[in-house]
């Protein structure tokens, strides 16, 4: 009988160890899905915004013979590198945001690892931002050529509406993507120290 209680204590210890890896295994997989559903809300737009880009600049390449002036067409190839420059860092961005959360590897470490992440993602969004301002000037050239053929100097007031607006408009979209974009991030930090 003995031996039995042995054999059945033996088993059980086994299972015990079996669900405590099964527990651990379940509780990264969920914390996993958790993170990517917070990181989704930030992958989403810069997908979205990158094939906007990567579209937009084959439209102006698509239409560069409308640009008739060797200015013009300088500022056109000055809008699609600034483009494609922009969608190229969007996919950087996604790349930092991608981590794996690994139960086994220290707290510490994968906290420092996510501020790392999260460090090199904020200085990416400001050079992304820096560039829509300047890709707001190029474009703000080329759309009478683009969309009219008309010269912009035939448009009294064109400067300073366009202009204006434009810098508005970005700049209330850029504080408002900035701050979702913080937000989300804050919440996938919270989520990974509800481990600790």
């Amino acid at each position: 009988m003995e031996l039995d209680d042995l054999k059945s204590t033996w088993q059980n210890e086994g299972n015990t160890a079996t669900q405590n890896n099964l527990t651990t295994l379940m509780i990264n997989n969920m914390t996993q899905e958790k993170y990517n559903s917070k990181i989704k809300k930030i992958r989403l737009p810069e997908i979205i915004g990158s094939s906007i880009c990567v579209i937009a600049a084959g439209f102006i390449a698509l239409n560069f013979n409308r640009l008739d002036t060797i200015v013009l067409q300088g500022i056109g190839v000055a809008s699609i590198i600034i483009l494609l420059i922009i969608s190229v860092l969007s996919v950087l961005i996604l790349q930092r945001l991608n981590l794996k959360i690994d139960l086994n590897k220290p707290y510490a470490e994968t906290l420092k690892i996510f501020a790392t992440q999260r460090l090199a993602f904020y200085k990416l969004q400001k050079v992304n931002i820096i560039l829509c301002y300047l890709l707001l000037v190029t474009i703000i050239v080329l759309l009478p050529k683009l969309f009219g053929n008309k010269d912009i100097t035939e448009y009294k007031y064109f400067w300073l509406s366009t202009f204006t607006t434009g810098y508005i408009v970005l700049f209330f979209l850029s504080k408002f993507v900035s701050k979702y974009y913080r937000k989300t991030l804050q919440q996938s930090e919270e989520l990974l120290k509800e481990l600790a």
